[in-house]
């Protein structure tokens, strides 16, 4: 399709800061990547840094470099990635600027984190008392790592933290021993990054002189500390920066993002000339006129499908569900005059605000063997064997010897006393304490192997396969092929991203903690959503669900008013418009409740404009 006179300009805007407004189905990052083109064949050698928000958005953006034959050869004059990504590269190479340690680890997981926490506490018998005067201790200690988050967020350490005491004290501690273990959290990586950079100007000025341009694509979704960073990043000699986004689209305020960021605070600092993408190309007429509808968002034009867009109540959540199954196969057998190819399941999803909702039709799927999958938001693995669980423990110890919370996890698996274990800093030696004369023993020959200076993955997972332990059950033995199996696809993963020259252990489980080793295209069939994993899909037919007042809109943003409930209409916003042709809105009647009772429901606030068909 010809670029139009809108996207050729902002193609062909080489020098300053640009601001791309985008509105859904604009082609923002079919203008992104083509602009990105024209840079590295009008501009020879320069290189140009490209940063997203998701390793899918990243992914794609590398893939259509790579397959473009006039660029091909200069795909590698770009770096793609997401920002936490980018951060963490700089953190990991540069951190001793700031006194970090090397081959740090990331404690990804929030159980992790609490660990941490509850160590802070029972230290220190005051912290202690207090932690056992409340009513849910689990909860509390869940609060403490929220402000602790927040804090990070805002890059205020615990040394310029006002919030009042014990609160500093913890926050300290909790910092101080994950760094003893020479771990960090994810707040840290970005937390870290903009300290490297603003304490170090020459660092700056490497990455400046570097990359001549840098692109981000889904601005809105910037919160201060990414803003802060990229800023940083840009110092006082890098101006060609160029920001793309839609307000409208801005859904993660729980996570801080903050779309002024992108509209308000980049004008005022790089005063960037601003384009404004308004033509819609993908979706049809009658779902973008609903999305409108919403609020006071950008008409857009050019519309080539008329589209469908229909809203239904149903007496119950099965009668929902039914109506969905009838009209996907209605669709699969038709077809529709709006929609020029033939549909498949893929081509279908449905999304809901909260996950729960999308379970009555998960069951109906599954009673039908129609063939669906849940978007997942995991960034790591997950294993289901004690055996392969031990594996990954063993591999962080491996890595780390200083790392204590999994030490403790392996301990307990493998049946022994962490106090017990002798600390070292030869990580075999721990290893061997904790594994020798277990069930286990067997992984310590595989630990060994991970130790050779060439890393062969592939050889130590062929062995775990060939060395399984005598005497366990079938299901067991299950699991732990399944397990493997696993690890071998993310090998496989990121092995395709890095040069084997470049492959290091510590590399590896960093790419899993990051997501980047995620494989999102074995996923088949059906797509059942939540309309925050739904942010840069897009389907011929979507399926809204469940749109009851306090459901969607969510009774807590209802209750809480203000911002979080423009988040909401952000929210239904964006599910609608992953619909390109069909779109269909539905809402149970009377919903059943966990405890038993029957809840008689009235239509969300966001269908108070359109006809609701009753069923």
């Amino acid at each position: 399709m010809k670029l139009s006179n809108k996207q050729e300009q902002i193609v062909k805007h080489v020098e300053g800061a640009i601001l791309v407004k985008a509105g859904p189905g604009s082609g923002k990052t079919r203008v992104l990547i083509e602009r990105i083109k024209h840079l590295l064949l009008s501009k020879k050698r320069c290189k140009i840094l490209a940063l997203t928000f998701s390793n899918l958005a990243a992914d794609e953006m590398k893939n259509r470099l790579k397959e473009d034959n006039l660029i091909s050869d200069l795909a590698e004059n770009v770096t793609v990635g997401t920002i936490h990504s980018f951060c963490l590269d700089l953190v990991q190479n540069r951190g001793n600027l700031i006194g970090l340690g090397k081959e740090l680890m990331i404690f990804e997981s929030n159980s992790d984190q609490l660990s941490i926490l509850r160590d802070v506490f029972s230290t220190d018998p005051q912290l202690l008392a207090l932690l056992k005067s409340k009513e849910k201790p689990t909860v509390f200690l869940q609060k403490c790592l929220s402000l602790i988050s927040e804090q990070k967020k805002r890059f205020i350490s615990p040394e310029m933290c006002e919030l009042n005491e014990p609160f500093p004290a913890i926050y300290r501690e909790y910092n101080e021993r994950l760094l003893s273990q020479n771990a960090l959290d994810f707040d840290d990586i970005l937390f870290f990054a903009y300290q490297i950079l603003t304490e170090n100007p020459s660092v700056v000025n490497l990455y400046t002189s570097l990359y001549k341009f840098i692109c981000v694509d889904e601005a809105q979704d910037l919160n201060f500390a990414q803003y802060q960073v990229i800023k940083a990043l840009c110092g006082d000699k890098c101006k060609n920066i160029m920001l793309v986004g839609d307000e409208n689209q801005s859904i993660y305020g729980f996570n801080g993002s903050d779309s002024t960021l992108m509209s308000e605070k980049f004008v005022k600092d790089f005063n960037p000339t601003v384009y404004l993408l308004n033509e819609n190309y993908r979706s049809a007429k009658a779902i973008v006129n609903f999305a409108n509808k919403l609020g006071n968002y950008d008409s857009v034009s050019n519309y080539v499908y008329a589209g469908e867009l229909k809203a239904y109540s149903f007496p119950d959540e099965k009668g929902e569900s039914q109506f969905i199954v009838d009209k996907i196969k209605e669709l699969l057998d038709n077809g529709h005059p709006e929609i020029e190819n033939g549909l498949s399941y893929d081509s279908f999803a449905v999304i809901a605000r909260n996950k729960y909702v999308l379970s009555p039709l998960e069951t109906i799927f599954s009673e039908l063997n129609i063939p669906f999958f849940y978007k997942k938001s995991s960034n790591g693995l997950e294993n289901e064997s004690d055996y392969m669980k031990v594996f990954e423990l063993g591999i962080r110890i491996l890595l780390n010897p200083k790392d204590i919370v999994h030490l403790r996890e392996l301990c307990k698996i493998a049946d022994r006393n962490s106090s017990e274990v002798i600390s070292n800093d030869n990580s075999i030696v721990i290893l061997t304490q904790v594994l020798e004369n277990s069930l286990f023993a067997n992984l310590l020959a595989c630990f060994q192997l991970l130790t050779k200076e060439d890393l062969n993955f592939p050889k130590v997972l062929l062995q775990l396969k060939e060395q399984l332990p005598l005497g366990m059950s079938d299901e067991e033995r299950y699991l732990i092929i399944n397990d493997i199996e696993q690890w071998e696809r993310h090998w496989k993963k990121y092995s395709g991203q890095v040069q084997r020259e470049n492959r290091t252990l510590l590399s590896f489980r960093n790419y899993i903690s990051l997501g980047k080793t995620q494989d999102s295209s074995s996923s088949k069939g059906i797509s059942l959503l939540t309309a925050h994993m739904s942010k840069g899909l897009q389907y011929d037919v979507v399926f809204v669900i469940g749109l009851s007042e306090g459901t969607f809109p969510d009774y807590r943003a209802v209750n809480a008013g203000g911002s979080e409930m423009e988040q909401e209409k952000n929210n239904m916003y964006v599910a609608v418009t992953r619909a390109k042709r069909l779109c269909y809105l539905s809402y149970p009647r009377i919903k059943k409740m966990p405890w038993g009772d029957n809840k008689r429901q009235t239509p969300s606030r966001f269908m108070k404009d359109i006809d609701i068909l009753e069923s």
